[in-house]
């Protein structure tokens, strides 16, 4: 059995490997999938968007699904996370923004730099993380696990 610790760190370790993602958002009955690049702090998500739908379909909705996968390659390779969370929308200026720019320069490696005023930044707080790794399987383990907040 892994603990939650290990489970978040199996995650954590997951989404840091990985940089894009699509973030689905629903605006009354009108589903939206986007696909995106995110950058990760520990299991938040930032997402730098210039806008459009998405920004809208969160402002009247800001339940948000996440999906992020290995390519297939086999039966026994298979990693990936559903994540089910709140996004929420950081203008320049704001904590989420300033938080957003710190992952975003955390991943790219970078010291200075400045992000557009007009950018907007999306922070995914998970609510809930499916996780699905069927490596972990020769290791005697389940190979589906949910990390519930």
């Amino acid at each position: 059995m892994i603990s939650d610790k290990e489970l978040e760190r199996l995650i954590s370790g997951f989404l840091k490997a990985h940089g894009m993602c699509v973030l689905a958002t629903c605006s009354g009955n009108v589903p939206r999938a986007s696909a995106v690049e995110y950058f990760p702090s520990g299991t938040i998500l930032y997402i730098l968007t210039e806008g459009g739908q998405k920004l809208a379909n969160i402002s009247a909705n800001p339940v948000v699904s996440v999906a992020i996968h290995t390519q297939f390659t086999g039966w026994d390779s298979i990693k990936g996370v559903q994540i089910t969370g709140t996004a929420e929308i950081g203008k320049a200026g704001s904590k989420i923004f300033d938080e957003g720019v710190e992952a975003y320069k955390t991943r790219r490696r970078l010291k200075g730099v400045s992000i557009p005023e007009f950018m907007s930044i999306l922070k995914v707080t998970p609510q809930k993380i499916e996780y699905l790794d069927t490596t972990l399987k020769a290791r005697g383990l389940g190979v589906r696990h949910v990390l519930e907040y």
